[in-house]
């Protein structure tokens, strides 16, 4: 299928379904969407955002390739994007044959070292994924986890208690899960 093709598909705004099959089939998909994604106005940046991290969870090898062109948008001014990579990103790590981590692993601990709710949430949600794919990782990502009584969060410059308790659960959860994963394990 032609570019040309590709974009008359997106338009038509089908299921998320309809657009995962696709991406199977079709090699321009990926690199297309992911275009969208660095570079379309807000509503069509993040569906795309949404409809990789699906094909990312469901068939990370056919996404891998664009590791670097999709890590371009953590450096971009728009945050809130650059959050919301990582959840594509440590689908990813699954397939990481090219050790691209090591790129991106400073930019993932300094989201997990944010003083900022919402990027420390999403560094969170995706710390038991990159653990899996990267078993070295657990270590460094459990101490800052367990440090929560020395983190302060802001919102808009200003110091949030509220905030504060919700990372320390944030935190709390992620531990559990890992604790619970290692006594499965053993």
């Amino acid at each position: 299928m032609g570019l040309e093709r590709i974009y008359f598909e997106l338009k038509k705004r089908e299921d998320d379904e309809y657009y995962i099959e696709l991406a199977k089939s079709d090699v321009l998909f990926i690199p297309v969407i992911t275009d969208i994604m660095l570079n379309a106005t807000n509503s069509m940046n993040i569906w795309a955002q949404m409809l990789l991290e699906r094909i990312s969870e469901e068939n990370p090898l056919i996404v891998y390739p664009y590791i670097s062109y999709i890590s371009q948008i953590i450096d971009k001014d728009t945050i809130f994007d650059s959050w919301n990579v990582w959840k594509i990103i440590s689908n990813l790590l699954v397939c990481d044959y090219q050790n691209y981590w090591e790129k991106l692993r400073n930019k993932y601990y300094s989201s997990l070292k944010s003083e900022r709710i919402a990027e420390f949430s999403i560094a969170c949600e995706c710390a038991c994924k990159i653990i899996t794919a990267k078993p070295d990782e657990e270590k460094p990502i459990t101490e800052i986890l367990k440090d929560m009584d020395n983190r302060s969060f802001y919102i808009n410059g200003n110091l949030s208690p509220k905030s504060n308790e919700v990372a320390k659960n944030k935190a709390h959860e992620v531990l559990n899960i890992l604790s619970s994963d290692k006594e499965n394990s053993d």
